[in-house]
């Protein structure tokens, strides 16, 4: 039998982890709206290309675009809960404060990482505002879909930032 993943009770926050933490949640709730309308999107586009010979136009942009949101979304609050696969088959057996060190140094790097995709996305919008770049047939603008990937993965950093916080303390057991 699974083992619940996530309850609600499992985690006591202080004052910048309860802020983290619902942050965290409103992205995933967003995220999980644009898959929502993702899907609505797709059968009513699979229905009208089935049955009247009029898919969506420009159904397939959007489905790029707001899978790509979506995931970016979710991230945070994978983080914030510690949902992220953690492969520990060599480190299993070694003491708590070796593995409580090495996640440190995972959140640091993931950390890293975020907000560096965090910036990198903020240039590439800059730049493709600038050029006017847009969706091939919606004429959508391309940056409008880089916003949410970098306040996403400005808040992956910061939620990854945290937990090293946590690892470091030895608040999260």
């Amino acid at each position: 039998m699974a083992d619940a993943i996530y309850t609600e009770t499992d985690t006591q926050y202080g004052p910048i982890g309860r802020v983290l933490d619902a942050l965290s949640k409103a992205f995933a709730i967003a995220a999980g709206i644009v898959l929502t309308v993702l899907a609505i999107l797709s059968l009513v586009s699979i229905i009208g290309r089935s049955a009247f010979a009029m898919p969506v136009m420009g159904d397939y942009e959007l489905v790029q675009i707001m899978s790509a949101v979506a995931v970016a979304m979710s991230l945070p609050f994978c983080q914030m809960v510690r949902g992220h696969v953690i492969v520990d088959f060599f480190t299993h057996n070694c003491p708590p404060k070796l593995n409580r060190f090495l996640d440190l140094i995972a959140n640091l790097l993931l950390a890293f990482g975020a907000f560096l995709f965090a910036w990198r996305n903020a240039v590439g919008l800059m730049e493709l505002r600038k050029s006017g770049d847009a969706s091939m047939l919606l004429d959508i603008p391309t940056w409008v879909g880089y916003v949410p990937f970098i306040l996403s993965f400005a808040l992956l950093g910061c939620t990854a930032l945290y937990s090293a916080w946590e690892d470091f303390t030895g608040e999260r057991k």
